[in-house]
């Protein structure tokens, strides 16, 4: 069996949730061939330079600006012409990826690909299954195309949305975002804690995505100079100016220090509270771990329509000021039923084994066809 995987790598968790299915199916078929295109690399390096670079630039600089045009684009459709044009520019060149591979199955956890091999499908090009996988708590009109034929979506709650939008029911599948297949086999808090030389007392887990956005350090100073008792596990991604800067910071706290790591798994199992910036893997991973969110300043669009998830599930709360960590951490960790409130709403809402839920359809598609 062959599947041809489509992302972005914008961020981390596209790529994430790719490897997290390529991962399930390599542990069921050891001889199954999968591949994951960087869709805008492949198409043309520098191509996906600038609008990468673009991307992140206006998320530092004028984040305000990107969360408009995120909005404007989120129900409209005034960018529908512009997308069609580039996707017919663009699909070309995956037609003949397509062609060479000859998958048995095509999965895209980007928009934007997901959108060109629709194109594909619509013109007769692509003859397989072409599923989309969701990676935010929300619908966004750039997923919506006449041409995929499953969406695996976060979670129930967004299938009216999708129906909503034209999309038919037997379309939509509620399996969740795929996660590394470690999140249905974690570690108890102690051997986590041991296997890292942490003391066995509360424990906090920060992180800015895997580009280390956010104010991570500025956060882990607020923690670790408080009168808390605690230990620190700070995530500076791929961000090596930020992974530096923590290695130099003295705090009361013990505190451990990690680059791009792909020990996440056994980190949040360490972990008692996560303080993070709500991307739509973190999100995933942390409901399928069943441990407390602190939100501090999510990013305009996508990051904001999880947060408001998040918070209307009961399982994070929103800082809006770096001054009130403190005491909102404080609150929480001094309100266990609200902690067991969360874990209870995290058992609900979590799919840690959704990479295995999404690679049985899978499988059940690729035979019936």
């Amino acid at each position: 069996m062959r599947f041809l995987f489509f992302s972005v790598s914008i961020g981390a968790g596209h790529d994430l949730a790719a490897l997290g299915l390529m991962a399930e199916i390599k542990n069921r078929f050891p001889g199954a061939e999968t591949m994951l295109v960087n869709t805008f690399d492949y198409i043309n390096p520098t191509l996906n330079k600038v609008i990468v670079g673009s991307y992140m630039e206006s998320l530092k600089f004028s984040p305000k600006i990107w969360g408009k045009l995120y909005a404007q684009a989120e129900e409209g459709d005034q960018f529908i012409d512009l997308r069609q044009i580039l996707h017919g520019l663009w699909s070309s060149k995956l037609e003949k990826l397509v062609d060479s591979f000859a998958p048995d199955a095509v999965i895209c956890t980007h928009a934007f690909p997901a959108g060109m091999l629709s194109m594909l499908k619509g013109k007769g090009l692509l003859d397989v299954p072409l599923l989309a996988i969701l990676t935010d708590y929300t619908v966004h009109s750039f997923w919506l195309h006449d041409h995929i034929d499953t969406y695996i979506i976060p979670t129930e709650g967004l299938k009216y949305l999708f129906i909503r939008h034209g999309i038919k029911a037997e379309k939509i599948k509620a399996f969740g975002i795929p996660v590394r297949p470690e999140f249905s086999q974690l570690p108890s808090k102690e051997e986590a804690r041991t296997s890292m030389q942490l003391e066995n007392k509360t424990t906090f887990l920060v992180m800015g995505g895997g580009l280390g956005l956010g104010d991570v350090k500025n956060i882990i100073v607020e923690l670790g100079n408080s009168d808390l008792d605690i230990n620190i596990i700070a995530v500076a991604g791929k961000n090596h100016k930020l992974q530096t800067a923590l290695d130099l910071l003295q705090t009361k706290a013990n505190l451990k220090v990690f680059g791009f790591t792909e020990e996440i798994p056994r980190l949040m199992a360490a972990s008692d509270v996560i303080v993070t910036k709500p991307g739509g893997l973190t999100t995933a991973e942390v409901l399928a771990t069943g441990i407390p969110m602190v939100i501090v300043s999510p990013l305009p669009g996508q990051e904001e329509r999880n947060t408001e998830f998040l918070l209307n599930c009961g399982v994070a709360v929103k800082v809006r000021k770096l001054d009130l960590l403190i005491p909102t951490v404080k609150q929480l960790l001094e309100n266990p039923v609200k902690i067991k409130q969360v874990k209870e709403m995290c058992r609900v809402l979590g799919r840690p084994k959704a990479a295995a839920d999404t690679v049985d359809y899978l499988l059940n598609l690729v035979e019936s066809k």
